[in-house]
């Protein structure tokens, strides 16, 4: 499979390049957030990434406009300690700041005893996905069941996604962390997809995990929608095939003028 970026040197650094099929549908040449995203999550993983530690919670800034232009990313430590390790990623273009995460990494332990209130972990999977081993996405909605194709389900139902992520770069295969952290960007478009398609424009990503996900297939399903005065909110869980593993939230604008 095609990666999403090229790997290239830019002014002596490397940097990344987006392919076209990374580019999405807001506008001529502007690179879909799950792209984004993917490669932030994977730089960070490769630089700041620890031993025995989850990377429990990511969040990303995407603050303008993301092109197909030379894209160099930049990481940092924040903060290290015993149990907790936070560090940051920034994606530059044209020397400006285009989208940027803050990775917080939880060192693994034990679960806490006693016994918690845990919602219904029956896992919307696609039921017959081994079936066709060339499909790379799957989609939910009560009205038009499971296609591979978006189309059918601009209705009002609850929405639910599955994707085998493509590779970031041509020379690693995507990890577990960014297989979740591609596919949860998929938050804006199951919780914002209507009747009219996809209204709103998400300017961030939070990425909660409480495990990293087993196998190339990684799902979300719409946990909220909420929007008033032209903003907003969704939540997703986040799913394996062995049962939820964590949350998605994204805040969003309405970007209706884009399709108009």
């Amino acid at each position: 499979m095609k990666p999403f970026f090229e790997v290239i040197e830019h002014q002596g650094s490397v940097a990344y390049l987006a392919n076209e099929h990374a580019v999405g549908a807001w506008g001529p040449g502007q690179v879909a957030g799950p792209a984004i995203v993917g490669l932030l999550a994977q730089v960070l993983e490769e630089e700041q990434g620890e031993p025995d530690f989850l990377p429990a919670r990511t969040t990303f800034e995407l603050l303008r406009p993301f092109v197909q232009k030379p894209t160099t990313v930049r990481t940092e430590l924040v903060r290290t300690g015993r149990r907790i390790k936070v560090a940051r990623a920034e994606a530059i273009q044209d020397e400006k700041l285009v989208a940027s995460a803050v990775f917080v990494q939880y060192r693994i332990s034990e679960n806490a005893p006693g016994e918690r209130w845990r919602a219904d972990d029956s896992v919307p999977f696609p039921p017959d996905v081994d079936s066709d081993p060339d499909a790379t996405t799957w989609y939910h909605s009560d009205t038009a069941g499971w296609t591979h194709e978006l189309e059918p389900h601009l209705n009002a139902d609850r929405s639910t996604a599955w994707w085998n992520v493509l590779p970031m770069t041509a020379d690693r295969p995507p990890s577990p962390y960014v297989r979740a952290v591609t596919t949860t960007e998929w938050t804006s478009l199951v919780t914002n997809l209507g009747t009219e398609w996809v209204g709103y424009i998400n300017g961030d990503l939070t990425v909660a995990l409480s495990r990293l996900p087993e196998g190339e297939w990684v799902g979300v399903q719409e946990a909220s929608h909420l929007d008033s005065a032209g903003i907003a909110v969704g939540t997703t869980t986040i799913y394996d095939r062995s049962g939820p593993i964590g949350s998605g939230m994204i805040t969003a604008l309405n970007n209706i003028q884009a399709f108009t």
